[in-house]
This record gives C-alpha cells, structure tokens and sequence, in this order.
C-alpha cells in the first residue's frame, strides 16, 4: 500500500489498534463520481453549506461569538449551546474542504476561525454564552450548560481540519482549550460529568 492509500484521515484513527482487522481509509480514498451520494455531495457543496453559513448569521450564532470576540455589540441571541452550530457545520466544512477545495467555502472557514481565535480568553476557555452573559458561572451548571458539549464538538471540528484539509488553526485553538478544561477537571479538581456525551467522544 501507498503511503498516501496509508493516511488515516477519518473521523476515527484505528492505524496503531492491535485489535483492528480493518483500518479506517483516508479521506480521498473513495470519490463518488455519479449517482445518489455523488449527487448528494454536490448538493452540500453547493447549497447546503453556503446555507447552513447564512443562517448562522441570521439565527445569532455567529452574532454571539463576534459579540464575544469584541467584534460586534448587542445581546446575546439563542441558546445557551449556540456555538455548537457553529462547530457541527465547520465540521462538515472541513471533510468537504479536504475532499475538493473551493475558494469561496475556505473564506468561510477563515473567517469563522478567526472569530473563535479571537473570542478564545487567554487561560484557553471559549463558549460565547458564558463570556457573554454569565461570565461569573463558568462550570456551573454541568447538567445544563452544554460547556463540554460544545467544547467536544469543536474538538471534532478542529479534528476534521486536521484530517481532511491540512489546517492546524482550529486544532490548535481547541488544544488550547483542552488544556484548561484539564486544569478544572480531575482527581482533586471537578470530579463532575457532563449531561451531553459529546466531550468523551470528541477526546477518544
């Protein structure tokens, strides 16, 4: 096998388990050239992503990290795990960006990283709502406060990026953020789980 038939680049790295037969293909392993998924993807490519990007704008979720960057002023708007939309759709972004390149998707991701780059506080903690409304209450409300959730999403967003396009700018925002949940989580620390699954995914 090729060292590029070698990468590992989907959402699962399996490449080092001795208890996997089957090993997980690199994100341009297999392209669908005609047919249902084909059309699919075209679909996404074309519409769905520029879409899902226009309605974070319209929805706030967007709004809510410029205003938490310092970039724009006004309420908060949404939910309290309104950043989570946010993540789930560069997400996408990225497997598409790394399956085919498109200018005008890449300004989208730069644009949206930067505003997380920049909303990121220096002790590595990002989540618009609590910066934004109840900055005093960070890790409070574990139950409900989608913290983690949306902390493990946006670890499967930087993942992605990684993975299927090369970008190391989101990883390294969410690496820095690991950092500190790993300062407030733990033995002698919070010994507290969240009410969402999505961190302890996002981690393995």
């Amino acid at each position: 096998m090729s060292d590029e038939l070698n990468k590992t680049t989907g959402p699962v790295d399996n490449s080092h388990s001795p208890n996997s037969a089957y090993r997980v293909l690199w994100n341009g392993a297999v392209k669908f050239t005609d047919g249902f998924w084909a059309e699919r993807q075209a679909v996404n490519r074309k519409v769905s992503l520029k879409h899902d990007y226009a309605m974070l704008n319209k929805a706030g979720n967007l709004h809510n990290l410029k205003v938490a960057a310092g970039w724009e002023t006004g309420k908060y708007r949404g939910m309290n795990f309104s950043d989570e939309g946010v993540y789930k759709w560069l997400e996408a972004l990225a497997w598409e960006l790394g399956r085919s390149p498109d200018d005008e998707l890449q300004n989208m991701a730069n644009e949206v990283i930067s505003i997380l780059a920049a909303v990121q506080q220096p002790d590595g903690y990002l989540n618009s709502y609590y910066q934004v409304v109840e900055p005093e209450q960070r890790w409070s409300d574990l139950d409900f406060g989608h913290e983690l959730y949306c902390a493990g999403h946006l670890i499967q967003a930087a993942i992605a990026f990684k993975r299927a396009a090369g970008d190391e700018r989101l990883l390294e925002i969410a690496c820095h953020f690991v950092d500190h949940i790993e300062t407030v989580f733990g033995p002698g620390k919070k010994e507290e789980a969240c009410g969402h699954p999505e961190i302890e995914m996002a981690l393995v």
